[in-house]
């Protein structure tokens, strides 16, 4: 390890490379796969639900700041190859894995590698038309070439509700439930990736309905997802996990962990405990 670590205490591990990643808790192991251009840290509002009975680790995925360099465009085994060092660093031969949008992505090839005990991904991307990704492409690519007076007027625009409300409607199903200080640093966030590597992977990306990922998986979709939704995303993820169980998270948008951190957290939690007691039952009564 390259810096202690207080295990029933928060603690972000900054590696002398720079990667940085959350660890905290103890008990089963459980790795927290953030979405794009929103590190880590975006899993708080939820983490109470999980640290009591979870050694967690949160790292930041390639391609932002804090996490692998690219040395082109993004694929998913860069994003596999970053959880797998992060998860080797902390000890973990295998872990139960959540993900978000871009997290989904990686927790699916985690599974692949056959490094999960389980996997949740939560408006999972990657499963979407082309016509799809070509608009999730061009808000990124807005996002990122703000003018200077409009990256000035970011925080005067958030400090409003309604404003919010406007400004975040592609993740949020309502923008104002969260303050203007994790509204401004959600748009920040944005901008600490390689998106001169990230946006051509993204266009370039398909899901492939093979290898399978050979472990009990969600696919939690989010009732109010515009920037994912449902009914595109659904249908290749299906095909690329046909076992998966489906679930639908009502009311909120493409981050459910701020539009509804509690209904959030007991779903994770919830599946959770299901995969840690049915090892338990298959194992004799004694998980991995």
């Amino acid at each position: 390890m390259t810096s202690g670590i207080t295990r029933l205490k928060r603690s972000v591990e900054v590696t002398n490379s720079g990667r940085r990643t959350l660890h905290m808790g103890s008990g089963e192991p459980l790795v927290l796969l953030h979405m794009g251009a929103n590190p880590w840290s975006k899993w708080q509002p939820v983490l109470r639900h999980l640290a009591d009975k979870f050694e967690i680790i949160a790292p930041t995925l390639a391609g932002w700041e804090g996490g692998n360099p690219l040395a082109g465009p993004i694929t998913l085994d860069d994003l596999t190859r970053g959880v797998a060092e992060e998860m080797d660093r902390a000890g973990f031969q295998s872990a139960h894995i959540i993900g978000c949008s871009l997290g989904g992505l990686a927790a699916l090839g985690v599974a692949r590698e056959g490094r999960a005990r389980s996997a949740l991904a939560i408006c999972p991307a990657g499963g979407s038309n082309q016509e799809q990704t070509q608009r999730l492409v061009k808000h990124f690519d807005m996002l990122n070439n703000l003018s200077l007076p409009q990256r000035l007027l970011v925080p005067v625009v958030l400090s409003s509700a309604r404003m919010r409300r406007v400004a975040l409607r592609a993740v949020l199903e309502d923008g104002g439930r969260i303050s203007a200080r994790q509204a401004i640093q959600i748009r920040r966030n944005s901008a600490k990736g390689d998106w001169a590597n990230l946006l051509p992977g993204f266009s370039a990306f398909r899901l492939e309905s093979t290898p399978e990922a050979p472990v009990p998986f969600m696919l939690a979709w989010g009732e109010k997802d515009r920037f994912t939704p449902m009914v595109h995303e659904q249908p290749l993820w299906l095909e690329a996990v046909p076992h998966a169980e489906s679930h639908v998270l009502s009311g909120v948008g493409h981050l459910p962990m701020f539009d509804d951190p509690e209904q959030t957290g007991l779903l994770m939690r919830g599946w959770l405990d299901r995969q840690v007691a049915a090892a338990g039952i298959t194992s004799g009564g004694q998980s991995d």
